[in-house]
């Protein structure tokens, strides 16, 4: 229990680590009075004070909007909301290739630590069992054969380790950044509701109002169209960014495990150049 405890330790470390970068990375976030104090202050009491504040914050939800500076133009509805479908669904298909990648790593994962890690010390095993029988062998080339023998059994046991640890130190990270992206991408239809919600109230009130309320609410509606178009913008940036290292990373690491045990298996061929 102490190893799990220890790994979900490390996994949520990681999981808020993901997290604290991918606010710092936000061109509105990152400068939250909130956040700020959430991330610097490390008194305890003052802390609690911040975050008391923070939850009577009136401008949160669809009231952030209202918070928002936007370029005066005024926006094509129809347009935007063409841009909101696309981008819904590319949520959806983005959320469900997230999901089938980190159910192919964790069928690896439990490849690595079970049957593969398994398999080599059963090998290593088997080793040594041939090397006891030239034990009992009286000939010249004997010894060297037993020494080759018990020299491979012992890195084919610690390669079945090195599978266990390649899954925890290289894999494990490329699932967590997965777990994490899909997490941010998840709330992309709530902040949809919102501005959904928002053309709706406008058309039901286009006709009934005279034309400068409507033109009101129309500024109001291009608020939030601008804040979430950016923020789908900002979205689409990072998970480009999100694949790109954890995929150049992944691959890296696969890489020169792969070739540390080619190399490993390389040394054990000389022990048998005799």
């Amino acid at each position: 229990s102490g190893r799990y405890e220890d790994d979900l330790i490390d996994h949520r470390k990681h999981i808020l680590q993901l997290w604290v970068n991918k606010i710092c990375r936000h061109p509105v976030l990152s400068h939250s009075e909130v956040w700020l104090h959430f991330i610097t202050c490390t008194d305890e009491k003052e802390w609690k004070n911040g975050k008391r504040k923070a939850e009577k914050d009136e401008y949160v939800g669809g009231n952030f909007f209202n918070c928002v500076t936007v370029p005066q133009s005024s926006l094509d509805i129809g347009h935007v909301e063409r841009q909101m479908d696309k981008f819904q669904r590319s949520v959806k298909t983005t959320e469900d290739a997230m999901r089938i990648m980190q159910e192919r790593l964790t069928v690896f994962q439990k490849l690595f630590v079970g049957p593969v890690k398994s398999n080599w010390q059963k090998m290593a095993v088997a080793f040594v069992t041939l090397a006891q029988s030239f034990h009992t062998d009286d000939h010249p080339g004997s010894n060297r054969m037993v020494e080759a023998l018990k020299q491979t059994a012992h890195h084919y046991h610690q390669i079945g380790d090195e599978f266990e640890q390649h899954s925890r130190n290289d894999m494990e990270p490329v699932v967590e950044s997965l777990y994490s992206f899909k997490g941010t991408i998840q709330t992309a239809p709530d902040i949809m509701h919102v501005h959904k919600q928002a053309i709706q109230k406008y058309r039901e009130n286009e006709g009934k109002l005279s034309h400068a309320d409507a033109e009101r609410i129309k500024r109001r509606v291009d608020s939030t169209s601008y804040a979430v178009l950016a923020e789908m913008n900002h979205l689409n940036t990072e998970k480009i960014e999100d694949v790109r290292v954890t995929m150049h990373s992944y691959l890296k690491r696969q890489a020169d495990f792969y070739q540390k045990l080619a190399n490993s298996l390389n040394d054990m061929a000389k022990l048998y150049e005799f």
